[in-house]
C-alpha cells in the first residue's frame, strides 16, 4: 500500500519538519504540501533524522496535483461543529476501514494549524478521519496528528500489503473527470437548472464517492454519458442539393 501525507496550507515551518520526522519514525516517506506559505516552506529545517524526506517533499498549487492518482482520499478533522456528508473513521478503526475499502494508494490530508481543512478540501475526500481526543482539548498539533495517524497506519500496513487482489478503485482524478462529464450531460439535458453549478457538482461528487466506483465502473459510466450525449445532440442538417 502506498501512503501519501498531504499538508494543506501549513503555517509553521517547525510543524512541517516535525511532521516529516513523525512520518519517518513509522516508515513513511511521501510528503506533499499544498499551497504552502512561501516563507514557511523555505524555512522548513527541523526534521532531525528525516532531512532527506523534507528535501524530497514537493509543493503543489492545487489538491488535484497532490492526490489525482490516489484511489482513496481521507481528510482529517476534529468533527465538532461540522455538517459532515461522508463516513467518519476514528484513527483506531483505520486499519479495518482500509481493508474494507481495498485501495492500494491512500492519501491523507491535514489542514493548517489555525483552521484545519476547509469545506472545499473536505468535499474532495471519500471519508473523514478523526483522532479521538479529550472533549476538553479536541484539537491537536499538526505534527502530532500526523504522527498518530502514521503510527496507526504502520500497525496494519503488513496485512494490507498481503491481501488478495480486488477490483481496483477509481482514483481521484478519474472521479473528477466523471463529475465534469456528468455536469456537461446535465447541462445539455437542461436538468436541474435551478441548482447552482457548484452545488450540483457537490451532489454529483458525493454520490460518486459514496458509490465506491472501480476503474471499470468509471469507464462504463463515461461510455453511457457519451452515448446519451450523442442521442441528445440535435440532428445534423443534410447538405442541400439543387436539381
Amino acid at each position: 500500500m502506498k501512503v501519501r501525507i498531504v499538508l494543506v496550507r501549513p503555517r509553521n515551518p517547525l510543524n512541517i519538519g516535525a511532521a516529516a520526522r513523525g512520518m519517518a519514525n513509522f516508515g513513511f516517506d511521501d510528503l506533499v504540501v499544498v499551497k504552502p506559505f512561501e516563507p514557511v516552506w523555505r524555512e522548513t529545517t527541523s526534521a532531525v533524522g528525516a532531512e532527506k524526506l523534507v528535501l524530497a517533499a514537493r509543493a503543489t498549487e492545487n489538491l488535484s496535483d497532490a492526490v489525482g492518482d490516489f484511489q482513496l482520499v481521507l481528510g482529517t478533522t476534529a468533527v465538532r461543529g461540522r455538517d459532515l456528508q461522508r463516513p467518519v473513521v476514528r484513527s483506531t478503526e483505520l486499519g479495518d476501514f482500509l481493508k474494507e475499502r481495498g485501495a492500494d494508494r491512500v492519501a491523507i490530508l491535514f489542514g493548517n494549524e489555525k483552521s484545519g481543512l476547509s469545506n472545499a478540501y473536505l468535499e474532495k475526500c471519500h471519508a473523514y478521519l478523526t483522532v479521538p481526543t479529550s472533549a476538553e482539548q479536541p484539537s491537536m498539533n499538526l505534527s502530532h496528528a500526523v504522527t498518530v495517524v502514521c503510527y496507526e497506519l504502520s500497525r496494519v500496513r503488513a496485512d494490507l500489503g498481503a491481501r488478495g487482489k480486488t477490483m481496483a478503485p477509481a482514483d481521484a482524478a478519474s472521479v473528477e473527470q466523471l463529475v465534469s462529464h456528468a455536469m456537461d450531460l446535465f447541462k445539455a439535458a437542461g436538468y436541474l437548472t435551478f441548482i447552482p453549478a457548484r452545488k450540483k457538482a457537490e451532489k454529483i461528487r458525493r454520490s460518486f464517492l459514496n458509490w465506491r466506483l472501480g476503474a471499470s465502473d468509471v469507464r462504463l459510466l463515461h461510455g453511457i454519458f457519451r452515448y446519451l450525449g450523442h442521442k441528445m445532440a440535435p440532428p445534423r442538417e443534410k447538405p442541400r442539393t439543387d436539381n
